[in-house]
């Protein structure tokens, strides 16, 4: 699931997912071969990696943080609304990583997704 694409962090200094997974093992990082192997129907077609929110495990302050190729569509489906969305300010999560310039999205239980892309996040108060 990990893959050693270089990206660059607010800081501008070089960490591969690998050693970021290494150092917070509470990141998820999707890549295309994931979703290929959970029965895409062609090679070339990737389906979006649909999630449960009740499935993902936040940290100590709530959060969590999706990491993914660009060209793997994520999709959350969630039972509640979100309560605020935008572009995260200076910010470290209690894990340890920097979600500095990335999507977030919280949602009244009080959880907060970070994601470097748009996620698509399906709730029974409608599709953002």
């Amino acid at each position: 699931m990990v893959n050693a694409d270089t990206p660059k962090d607010a800081a501008g200094a070089n960490e591969t997912l690998a050693d970021l997974v290494d150092a917070v093992p509470d990141v998820l990082v999707a890549e295309p071969d994931d979703v290929l192997a959970l029965g895409a129907p062609e090679a070339g077609a990737i389906e979006p990696l649909s999630l449960e929110l009740n499935d993902l495990l936040p940290d100590q302050a709530g959060e969590v943080v999706l990491l993914g190729a660009a060209e793997v569509p994520l999709s959350i489906h969630a039972a509640e609304a979100i309560t605020t969305e935008g572009i995260a300010d200076v910010h470290v999560t209690a894990g340890g990583v920097d979600v500095t310039g990335l999507h977030f999205y919280s949602f009244e239980s009080g959880i907060t997704l970070y994601s470097p892309t748009d996620l698509v996040i399906d709730s029974t108060h409608g599709v953002i």
